[in-house]
């Protein structure tokens, strides 16, 4: 058996988005809530915005993203992960539960696979499971991307 010299550990949160185990970073997480209904604003046909004490952010389905799912969430039905990214940008990155919160030991994905949009690395879980873990910042960049005029709001300039 050969042991690595080093091993990189990540705190971060287990949630579920359309079946599937990720992993987000506590690191950029500012706060979980559930989103209620008058906070939810629609901006087009399948985006949302969420106001937060005097801004509003972008709801990001996590699972539609990285293409769990055909169909969006309904957004007061899931968790919402606040996170804060490159730029102090904000955004809430739609869930369907969080099942806790723990260290993990990383995997290049992409020296064991190939790189994939909106996931940093991987991991093993206590039960054998592979979790991916989420690359919060490509995740927004891909909601601007793939949502033309539903770029993030910086939290500092957003009114309500």
């Amino acid at each position: 058996m050969s042991l690595p010299l080093t091993l990189a550990v990540l705190d971060g949160m287990v949630v579920s988005a359309a079946g599937q185990t990720l992993i987000a970073p506590l690191s950029v997480i500012v706060e979980t809530l559930q989103p209620k209904a008058s906070d939810v604003k629609p901006i087009g046909a399948n985006a949302w915005v969420m106001a937060i004490r005097d801004s509003f952010v972008p709801m990001i389905d996590v699972g539609m993203i990285l293409g769990y799912r055909t169909e969006p969430a309904n957004p007061t039905d899931c968790v919402a992960l606040l996170v804060e990214g490159e730029g102090a940008t904000r955004a809430a990155l739609l869930v369907d539960a969080i099942q806790g919160q723990r260290q993990v030991v990383i995997k290049s994905l992409e020296a064991n696979y190939r790189h994939v949009p909106g996931i940093a690395a991987a991991t093993i879980l206590g039960d054998g499971r592979v979790a991916l873990i989420l690359d919060v910042d490509t995740v927004v960049a891909r909601r601007s991307e793939l949502s033309p005029g539903a770029a993030p709001v910086p939290a500092q300039s957003a009114a309500a």
